[in-house]
């Protein structure tokens, strides 16, 4: 605008040095012009001159304006488009101005700090500038410029050190605007969830700042259960080795000559070698089928007998444990599953309740059809799980109870094995225990189609 009122103020003076040149000449070359006959001419001249003026400060004023109503409609499509992006992240984003106030922020910053989610971009339309094509002549530059998202009313009471509440996220924003230069920290959120946010400032324009918070909390989760799987892994692995080597040692200074130290040494040698062999082909086999490597072979089993011969399995392998043990599963019930995996579910769910039980104590498998799913229930009558432990149970190598569970028998993978079949197959897996009264795992499966057709 400032180029276009020099160009109307050059043309307006050189009109001007045209009327002076033109009276001039007129006075020196027609002394004895009457006036009337000097003043229509004059006026004749003025009206010329004020029309050519006239039409170019309208053809530069049209020029201008169309150059400013394109620039809104390209800044109102990049707000309408800004606003759409901001409101489908999952990421919460905050932008702050240099009084360190809530300038714009998204739906998702919302579930994180106080802010209402009416106010968020994308809740609403942008507002759009003011621009009145009768006034825009006596608008500075600055009011003419690209608009940007501007803040709603109930936005201006939002400061970031009432939105927050924490010191960490203030310094960083305070520190952006000051020095103009990105950075980036871990916050940890002191809310019931307990959540934990990368995140990354960077300066926007001259006067803001804007805020991405990424959640790494179930990151930091994932990080936290590698960690524990491979100090797990190294323990479940350190305990049979130390027991193989000082057996061999044992061996190699003598013991091989006694006979029942020699016995006794190899059968325990065999039992810790036995031990680590089913873990690493439990490993072997968990790792399979999380890569998705394990192909399911789907057909109609039916559960009984699937469930009959398990128990068959387990007596004959756990001759001493003296559990009772009933099954309570209608004949008719076939579901569409892989015979050997729908076995090795039932395995190691029958297995732990029969580990982790009382002498004397019971293990039921029940099932229960509905629709186009069949439940299936093992409950004991065991030591029972806390319930801070119940959301880890199925975390590989997870242990509870670790003075009780190092004295049983296994390699700590069966139920993260357990887990990953049942999702394999559809289903859904869950648990609910009570310290102390026994464990009830429950699981799911679809209905054999044929068994479907039968029942219509």
């Amino acid at each position: 605008m400032q180029d276009l009122a020099k160009r109307v103020w050059l043309v307006t003076l050189t009109a001007l040095l045209l009327f002076v040149v033109y009276e001039t000449v007129k006075t020196l070359l027609f002394p004895n012009l009457s006036i009337i006959t000097s003043h229509v001419i004059t006026v004749i001249v003025v009206a010329v001159l004020t029309f050519f003026v006239s039409r170019y400060a309208l053809g530069r004023y049209s020029l201008a304006l169309a150059e400013i109503q394109r620039q809104i409609s390209i800044t109102e499509e990049s707000n309408r488009l800004l606003g759409g992006v901001l409101a489908t992240m999952r990421e919460a984003v905050i932008i702050v101005d240099s009084r360190m106030r809530v300038a714009i922020f998204n739906d998702a910053a919302t579930g994180v700090f106080r802010l209402r989610s009416g106010d968020a971009v994308g809740a609403g339309t942008a507002q759009k500038p003011n621009v009145d094509p009768v006034d825009t002549g006596k608008r500075s530059e600055a009011q003419l410029a690209p608009v940007t998202l501007d803040l709603a009313e109930s936005n201006r009471e939002y400061r970031l050190t009432d939105v927050t509440r924490d010191p960490a996220i203030n310094a960083a924003f305070s520190r952006v605007l000051t020095s103009k230069a990105p950075t980036e920290i871990k916050v940890e959120m002191a809310d019931r969830n307990h959540r934990s946010f990368q995140l990354n400032v960077a300066p926007l324009g001259k006067d803001l700042a804007v805020g991405v918070f990424f959640d790494i909390t179930q990151l930091e989760k994932l990080e936290r259960v590698r960690r524990e799987f491979f100090a797990n892994l190294s323990h479940e692995l350190r305990t049979p080795l130390t027991a193989m080597l000082a057996c061999s040692e044992t061996l190699s200074n003598g013991a091989a000559d006694d006979p029942a130290d020699r016995t006794r040494f190899l059968e325990t040698l065999h039992k810790h070698a036995k031990r680590m062999s089913n873990l690493i082909s439990d490993i072997s086999d968990l790792s399979a089928i999380e890569s998705g490597q394990v192909q399911l072979t789907l057909k109609p089993v039916r559960l009984r007998a699937a469930v009959a011969e398990v128990l068959t399995l387990v007596e004959s392998r756990l001759t001493d444990s003296e559990i009772s043990f009933s099954v309570s599963i209608p004949d008719t019930i076939v579901v569409q599953a892989d015979r050997t995996r729908l076995e090795q579910i039932l395995y190691n769910l029958i297995e732990n309740a029969v580990k982790f039980n009382h002498p004397g104590g019971s293990v039921k498998v029940s099932a229960e059809e509905n629709d186009s799913q069949v439940a299936v229930v093992v409950e004991d009558t065991g030591f029972g799980i806390p319930a801070s432990d119940l959301p880890r149970v199925f975390e590989r190598l997870y242990r509870g109870d670790k003075s009780r569970s190092r004295k049983t028998a296994g390699t700590g993978l069966g139920l993260a094995i357990v887990k990953h079949l049942v999702h394999a197959h559809c289903g859904d897996l869950s648990v609910t225990s009570e310290v102390g009264h026994g464990s009830r795992f429950t699981f799911t499966m679809s209905v054999a189609a044929q068994a479907v057709e039968r029942s219509r």
